[in-house]
């Protein structure tokens, strides 16, 4: 594993263009904490960095049994001497191959080496006990309407408000019903958290951060596990507020007066009010860094008057305006980023990148901001246009300009690196009234992107109706290089009329299984776990029918940086699924479907055939006087008079007066029917007496079925019979 490794690894430092400015050799090698590369870094600890005021990440290291990070002073240190001087013992790591071989670690209160202008740092005393907490350090200033996008941002500090850099954090938002999610969030350099919310269409919303835990030393605790919530009130947005000065990064003055100005719009902030409606009341958010939020009155032209702190280094302000006008709440149209230092030099940095590719070229331009026209300006420009001014545009320590300030304000950075790890760049003036720096800007040095993939993914022969998570192939990218530092867009192609689709199976933010479709135009965006560099591509396939994939089915795998677009694969895809019979694919609706149909025509056996009617009765004798003294029979209950399986009720009337369940020989035959609820059949003879001529008359239609009348005295032979309903 170890010669694996060292294959990996690289050993070749940062491209060296310049002397070194920071003098002295200067670094440190310690542990860490978390999964590679977000970790918390034992050199990063607030005890070793208290020892350094320009102190950053350079680079990981290895001895070939677990890895360890390394901080110098914003220059080549890392490289140029601790690896230079332990050649056998120690090797340029990547963090990403880290993750894959030694995985998270606890040791980041592990220091290998740190050194100090080329001395061994003595462990001072123990520190004395420390209590952080985390906080939901800012969230972007309201009124807020839903679908309102807020900036959050959270952080660990100790009691003394001192910042502790983490490896991670999730917001908690829980709106008005209880509901609750969670919000990944991204760590920034300076060791916070942030995450961007679209607002839920909900009366509030609470917000709390939950940050993955720092290792703590033997002097600190953490005081909770989540920060306590932040209540947002949702409102229902009727105006939105602008700020129109200052403009964006420009370069304010400490101590001097600076007017703060906003412009009113619509509800959707694009069409301008012309008049303030009644009643506005207006006021500006003004937060700059390092210091408490302000809040500042507007008066009737929507301006106010703001007098910027002392800044001895330049610091970002952000600037916004909001409130109400009458029962509408007016909203935030977004910040205003600008610049205060007590120079009034403000650098523009937001073009600079902050990830760069060995062997591509690197470029990037700080735009120097003045202040608007004014004593301030006038000051400014007195400063630069001094002979001694020297400007110098640093990278990692070394010098890449120095000479006067360049017309346009205007400085390039421009370098092609060789090796992976970090720059550090940074302008600096040095001025009669001492040096002004722009903020550290960090450039992480990646590899580019070299995709290796198979050329084909054949899910062999599946049966048809095979769940989607039992056709599955791996999509391995452990030949690649960089693969799981980028987003790859997943797209299939040529399916043509198939049926089955390649989907994308993967856990999602609750940890679930879950499945995405792989669509030709936009395709499925998906990232590489560092620790397993594989997909899994699975197979939805029809229920019955068989089909073999045709010769055009491709999946195109395309990096979506533009830097990589030349790397976009195309992976064949191959499967064949077994079609399945009528039963077999449909069995398992057909028989219980049959049984279910057999059981109804069991029970419609018994409870559909017609039953006599409770009242239905007969008289019988044996003479045509006899009927008046007989007694009526109910036919239900008699023997036998219940219906059969799907045979209708029915008894028979003998010669000897008995009435029973045995039709057999019978003289006539009494049937139930759902029509005319009893009928008489038989072969005769059945004679009926006419009632007003008192002649008997055969029954024609007794083949047929007669209906008998209540009121009609039958005769067949020497039995006399009436039916009564």
């Amino acid at each position: 594993m170890v010669r694996a490794l060292l294959a990996l690894l690289t050993v070749v430092p940062l491209l060296v263009a310049a002397p070194v400015l920071a003098g002295g050799e200067t670094y440190c090698v310690g542990g860490y904490e978390g999964t590679p590369p977000n970790v918390v870094a034992a050199c990063d600890m607030p005890d070793v960095r208290a020892m350094h005021a320009r102190w950053h990440y350079h680079c990981w290291v290895t001895n070939g049994q677990e890895c360890f990070v390394c901080y110098d002073e914003e220059d080549n240190t890392c490289v140029s001497t601790f690896l230079r001087r332990n050649p056998g013992t120690y090797q340029r790591a990547d963090p990403y191959q880290c993750a894959r071989l030694y995985g998270e670690k606890h040791g980041a209160g592990n220091l290998v080496a740190h050194v100090i202008d080329g001395q061994p740092v003595t462990p001072g005393a123990p520190p004395p006990p420390v209590q952080l907490e985390a906080r939901v350090e800012r969230i972007s200033p309201g009124p807020y309407t839903a679908g309102d996008k807020v900036t959050v941002v959270g952080a660990v500090r100790d009691e003394h408000g001192a910042l502790r850099r983490i490896s991670g954090g999730s917001f908690r938002v829980t709106d008005a019903s209880g509901q609750s999610s969670e919000l990944r969030g991204t760590v920034q350099p300076d060791g916070t958290v942030v995450a961007d919310y679209s607002l839920p269409a909900s009366s509030s919303a609470r917000i709390e951060f939950i940050p993955v835990a720092p290792p703590l030393a033997g002097n600190e605790t953490l005081r909770a596990a989540a920060s306590g919530g932040q209540e947002l009130k949702v409102e229902v947005c009727g105006f939105r507020a602008r700020v129109v000065q200052p403009a964006m990064h420009e370069a304010l003055v400490s101590g001097q007066a600076t007017l703060l100005s906003a412009r009113l719009f619509d509800a959707a902030g694009q069409v301008p009010v012309s008049a303030p409606p009644a009643g506005l009341e207006l006021r500006f958010n003004v937060q700059v860094e390092g210091e408490k939020p302000e809040s500042l009155s507007a008066d009737a032209s929507l301006s106010a008057s703001w007098t910027p702190p002392a800044s001895p280094k330049p610091r970002e302000v952000r600037i916004s305006a909001g409130g109400r006008a009458g029962d509408r709440v007016v909203c935030p149209a977004g910040e205003v980023p600008a610049t205060v230092s007590d120079f009034g030099l403000g650098f523009d940095t937001s073009t600079l990148p902050r990830t760069c590719y060995v062997g591509l070229p690197c470029t990037g331009t700080v735009r120097l901001v003045r202040p608007e026209p004014g004593p301030g300006r006038q000051r400014v420009d007195a400063l630069l246009a001094d002979p001694s001014v020297e400007a110098l545009v640093v990278d990692t320590g070394e010098e890449r300009y120095r000479g006067p300030p360049r017309p346009g304000d205007r400085y390039e950075f421009a370098a092609t690196y060789t090796e992976v790890g970090a720059a550090s760049w940074s302008l600096v003036f040095q001025t009669p009234r001492g040096p002004v720096s722009m903020p550290t800007h960090e450039v992480q040095v990646r590899p580019q992107l070299e995709l290796k993939l198979p050329a084909e993914l054949d899910f062999g022969t599946v049966n048809a109706g095979t769940p989607v998570t039992e056709a599955c192939q791996k999509l391995d990218f452990s030949h690649s290089r960089g693969a799981e530092e980028h987003l790859l867009a997943l797209r299939v192609e040529g399916l043509g009329s198939c049926q089955s689709r390649p989907v994308l199976h993967f856990l999602n933010a609750l940890n679930q299984a879950d499945v995405r479709g792989l669509e030709p135009a936009s395709g499925t965006q998906a990232l590489l776990d560092p620790r397993d560099l594989r997909l899994d591509i699975c197979l939805e396939v029809p229920r019955c029918a068989g089909e073999v994939s045709p010769e055009s089915a491709v999946l195109r795998v395309v990096p979506l940086p533009p830097e990589f677009k030349a790397q976009e694969k195309t992976v064949r895809l191959r499967w064949k699924v077994e079609g399945r019979g009528f039963l077999g694919c449909h069995g398992a609706w057909v028989w219980p479907s049959l049984a279910l149909l057999g059981f109804g025509v069991v029970l419609a056996g018994f409870t559909q055939p017609a039953r006599f009617p409770p009242g239905a009765s007969i008289r019988v004798a044996g003479s045509e006087r006899g009927i008046r003294q007989a007694a009526a029979i109910l036919l239900q209950a008699c023997p036998g008079s219940g219906p059969g399986f799907y045979r209708a009720a029915r008894l028979g009337l003998h010669g000897d007066g008995e009435v029973n369940g045995r039709t057999r020989n019978a003289v006539v035959v009494l049937r139930a029917t759902r029509g005319a609820g009893v009928v008489l059949t038989g072969t005769g003879p059945l004679e009926q007496q006419d009632r007003r001529t008192l002649k008997w008359e055969p029954v024609a239609e007794l083949a047929q079925g007669h209906v008998p009348s209540p009121s009609v005295l039958y005769r067949a032979g020497g039995t006399y019979f009436k039916v009564e309903l």
